[in-house]
């Protein structure tokens, strides 16, 4: 017999990842109709992290910025993390910024526990369907951004790349002094 807990919890993961799915696939069109976001300035957000601060991309302008649309449920996305973590910790001080955009329909209440659980040690934002949309190149998750010092994306990718890719792309970005 399955427990009413187990099934309530299956049924709500379902409904937020068909959600997501919603989303990603349906309201993601605007940039990426246009190709705007192969090579132009990032656009800018100001999304509240899990303590409920602002944090806005224009505020990182001089880094080198990783941006990682994620999702808790997300298998791909949990298998990169460690990585992010790792490059974080070790680019941090020579100019390097993670941000993660989580697309968790629960929000801070889920992420908590998750941030503890991976040790993520970069910061955590909600995402918005706004963020989605100005993000157009949001087709599934993981999907990741590079932002150069200046504001523009350098590129971008859909998956989980290995550690030595994303290294090699920090490294680049970050001898580039704007």
């Amino acid at each position: 017999m399955i427990h009413f807990a187990i099934l309530h919890t299956y049924a709500r993961t379902l409904l937020a990842c068909t959600l997501v799915i919603i989303v990603l696939v349906f309201g993601c069109t605007s940039k990426a109709e246009k190709n705007e976001l192969a090579s132009g300035r990032a656009p800018d957000f100001a999304l509240k992290n899990l303590k409920g601060n602002t944090i806005r991309l224009e505020n990182l302008r001089g880094k080198v910025v990783l941006l990682n649309f994620f999702a808790t449920w997300c298998g791909p996305c949990r298998q990169e993390i460690p990585d992010f973590v790792r490059l974080y910790k070790k680019y941090k001080d020579q100019g390097l910024e993670i941000v993660g955009i989580s697309l968790d329909m629960e929000g801070a209440s889920l992420l908590i526990p998750f941030v503890r659980q991976f040790g993520i040690n970069y910061p955590i934002v909600l995402g918005t369907r706004n963020v989605v949309e100005d993000y157009g190149g949001v087709t599934g998750i993981p999907t990741s951004f590079f932002i150069d010092r200046n504001g523009n994306v350098a590129g971008h990718f859909i998956g989980v790349r290995p550690a030595r890719m994303l290294e090699k792309t920090v490294l680049e970005l970050l001898s580039k002094k704007g």
